[in-house]
């Protein structure tokens, strides 16, 4: 029997400028059931889905508003374009870092996403986590996860280990393939995807 998923969304009104904490008032299901819980006011707006976790039975897992949740991880798929570093030091400044992908499932999860922007455009690409800049050939991970070459996703043929394109990305294009990841010059201005993890309680 498929699990029922509720969604909700919490706005601060006059959120003050970052203080450690909030009480909001979270909803659960229709019976009208409320929780006082504590959400970080990084965000001034959270949306928040209940799951269960076998530990602890019902669980709320929030992300900022304007993020995508999958699995314990919160996305962030930036409109704008900025080169490699100036990409990474945004997503630090929101409390995360570039996208960090470990499983296949969510390679598929960020692939399907991405997929539906191309409509408006031939192709995009969207910085990863993931470069060779100290070592040329030694790919390694923002978050130190060690690189595992087995559950990489390069395009045939990438990456071509060239000097000068040492941060990788995903290559979206309208006949996009799973394997989509391509190796750039770092100086390269376009899209990016942070990762932080989930909000659960």
């Amino acid at each position: 029997m498929a699990s029922e998923v509720t969604y909700i969304e919490v706005k601060f009104k006059n959120a003050p400028p970052r203080p450690a904490e909030t009480k909001v008032t979270l909803l659960k299901g229709t019976g009208g059931c409320e929780e006082h819980k504590a959400l970080p006011q990084s965000s001034a707006e959270w949306r928040c889905v209940l799951g269960r976790a076998e530990e602890k039975g019902q669980v709320w897992t929030c992300c900022p508003m304007d993020w995508e949740h999958f699995q314990s991880s919160c996305y962030y798929f930036s409109i704008d374009t900025m080169n490699w570093g100036d990409s990474e030091t945004n997503c630090t400044g929101m409390g995360s870092h570039l996208v960090v992908i470990n499983t296949g499932t969510e390679q598929d999860f960020i692939f399907n996403l991405t997929r539906r922007t191309v409509t408006s455009s031939p192709d995009k690409n969207y910085y990863i986590g993931l470069t060779d800049q100290a070592q040329e050939g030694q790919w390694r991970w923002v978050d130190q996860t060690p690189y595992n070459e087995t559950a990489a996703f390069w395009r045939q043929n990438e990456p071509n280990n060239s000097n000068m394109e040492n941060c990788a990305v995903m290559h979206i294009e309208k006949k996009a393939h799973r394997k989509n990841w391509n190796d750039i010059p770092c100086s390269t201005s376009v899209h990016r995807i942070c990762e932080t993890a989930a909000t659960r309680f």
